[in-house]
């Protein structure tokens, strides 16, 4: 009879303390509050609108060069002379170095432009990139 009052007086532990350990699995989690400036704010809010307006798409550049730094900068230098109203951009994809001209939405955009750069750079060729237009 007293190891019968022993069990229900050890369940009865076992059970609270269990019950307990529930309760508190299931309390709601805090809430953590970040504090920023005002300038980082102000800044991140400059950076979002900026992306805002910059859209990435699929289209076409034409490639004047693929090598070394060096000749990259050069060759970046003489295109901006040589044909001011098409943007330029260098790219380093290890372990090489391209120029990139233009941004087009279509081939046919820039097969045109590609006739008169093969006067200067005959090696240029017309590749499948993604490309910034602006809104």
């Amino acid at each position: 009879m007293r190891n019968l009052n022993r069990k229900k007086v050890y369940l009865t532990i076992i059970l609270t303390v269990f019950i307990s350990l529930i309760g508190f699995t299931q309390q709601k989690e805090g809430i953590v509050k970040i504090e920023t400036s005002a300038e980082i704010d102000e800044i991140i809010a400059k950076k979002k609108q900026f992306n805002k307006s910059l859209k990435k798409v699929n289209g076409y550049k034409i490639q004047l060069f693929y090598g070394n730094e060096k000749n990259s900068h050069k060759i970046k230098e003489e295109s901006e002379a040589l044909f001011p109203d098409i943007s330029t951009k260098i790219i380093f994809s290890s372990p090489q170095w391209k120029v990139q001209v233009g941004n087009y939405r279509t081939r046919l955009e820039a097969d045109r432009d590609l006739v008169e750069i093969k006067k200067e750079y005959p090696g240029a060729i017309v590749i499948a990139s993604e490309i910034d237009i602006d809104n």
